[in-house]
């Protein structure tokens, strides 16, 4: 299980709201299912899960309910401010816009907006903040703050990041299939961190005048080995400035069709005139509101592959989780790198490769998993009832070799345990097949 991030939150209160009407659970189940539900943080969630299953509730009425989720309150004033301590001790801060005709009957799109210049020292004048929300639809909108020593790929930033999201989709109705990163100049370098880390929770990356590059560049200290291949997951909206002088889009084209080669779904808008700015934003607003609109998630894709050299965090993609890594005589050889480029020299690498990491491919059907690994000794596949059939067995075959035919039995613990972590109604899994590789 990937690890949770327990921090420190300055927020208002949550309001204790009634279960749903037609809740089917027994009265103390049902308190333990609301408390769970309507949990401020996935810490406060995870301290229920034991009450949860020892109420004896069925999975099918536990299901029902996670679906329904909590009753929103209706909203206070906006902009709030959330602040966040991570791990470190490094004071973050969020600003929450949300729509004029936001109410919670709905769900609604979350914009996060990354800004850039995040060489700033921590006490600048934070002004820069907000200015760096591009005007758009009607979403709630999050613009986190970064600073020198919180820049948006370091692990700071990133628990930031993890936390917020949850803490956000606990506090509105937010539409888990819509959340989308977007960011400018350092911003949308930051979203290309992410989607090669944090892939589960979005619907797109859309980086505007970034270089996934820059990653690469050791005074980033950019947190943990970087996999281009990990962007195929999610689709990506691009645009560049010809005349940008520092990331000009002809320098980072190179990079894009790699992504494109490795199976990744990449609209790229590219703006001849334009320079390191986003004068060009009225014209394609549009276009990339649309793309945001054409692109919800799939919360249980046909396909995954992840690559990671840890576990303990930047391990899962969705329905996958790698536990345990070291190489296994199978390893499949046919799983390369997506990692060089045209770049000035053939076959250009883009990140370093200090230490061994792992990676899996993995393919469902129905009820059967055909996965591809390399450096992997052990991953998890988490089983939704949306998708799998329980009444019939699961296969899967790993490296060409079946590993597991049998039915699977659904386990309520399973269930609450990974609803408390992820806090969406789309996204349930009643079972976990713990796999090791022949």
């Amino acid at each position: 299980m990937t690890r949770l991030v327990v921090a420190a939150w300055v927020v208002g209160a949550a309001a204790v709201l009634a279960p749903p009407r037609g809740s089917t659970a027994q009265p103390s189940a049902e308190r333990a299912l609301t408390d769970l539900v309507d949990a401020p943080d996935s810490a406060t969630a995870m301290a229920a899960v034991d009450r949860v299953v020892a109420s004896g509730v069925s999975i099918e009425t536990a299901v029902e309910r996670l679906r329904a989720g909590r009753r929103y309150p209706e909203p206070g004033r906006s902009p709030v401010t959330m602040r966040f301590t991570a791990s470190d001790k490094t004071p973050l801060e969020a600003v929450v816009e949300l729509p004029a005709a936001y109410t919670p009957a709905r769900r609604w799109p979350l914009r996060v907006q990354l800004h850039g210049g995040v060489g700033r020292p921590e006490n600048a004048d934070p002004r820069p903040l907000t200015p760096n929300r591009l005007p758009g639809e009607e979403a709630i909108y999050v613009q986190p703050r970064a600073h020198a020593r919180a820049e948006w790929w370091h692990l700071n930033q990133y628990e930031h990041i993890v936390s917020l999201l949850d803490r956000l989709k606990r506090a509105y109705n937010i539409d888990e299939n819509l959340v989308y990163m977007t960011g400018v100049s350092d911003g949308a370098t930051g979203a290309y961190f992410y989607a090669m880390k944090l892939a589960t929770p979005f619907s797109a990356f859309l980086p505007l005048n970034g270089n996934m590059r820059v990653l690469a560049t050791p005074g980033t200290r950019a947190n943990g080995q970087l996999y281009a291949g990990n962007m195929v997951n999610t689709p990506f909206f691009v645009i560049n400035g010809g005349r940008d002088p520092l990331y000009p889009a002809a320098s980072v084209e190179p990079h894009l069709r790699m992504l494109q080669d490795a199976g990744a779904t990449v609209e790229y808008r590219p703006q001849p005139e334009a320079g390191h700015d986003t004068r060009w934003w009225p014209n394609e607003r549009a276009a990339f509101e649309q793309f945001v609109r054409a692109h919800p998630r799939e919360p249980h894709p046909a396909t995954l592959s992840w690559e990671t050299e840890r576990t303990d965090h930047y391990n899962r993609v969705r329905w996958l989780v790698i536990t345990g890594l070291g190489r296994r005589p199978g390893d499949d050889a046919g799983l390369e790198d997506v990692n060089r480029f045209a770049g000035e020299t053939p076959g250009q690498r883009m990140y370093a490769r200090m230490y061994p990491s792992g990676r899996v491919d993995v393919a469902r059907r129905g009820n059967s998993y055909e996965a591809r690994t390399r450096g992997v000794t052990t991953f998890s596949l988490l089983l939704s009832p949306d998708v799998i059939d329980f009444a019939q067995p699961v296969t899967v075959r790993v490296n060409g070799a079946v590993v597991f035919n049998a039915l699977v039995e659904q386990d309520l613990r399973t269930l609450i345990t990974w609803a408390a972590q992820d806090a969406d109604r789309t996204m349930l899994y009643t079972a976990a097949l713990q796999i090791r590789v022949p």
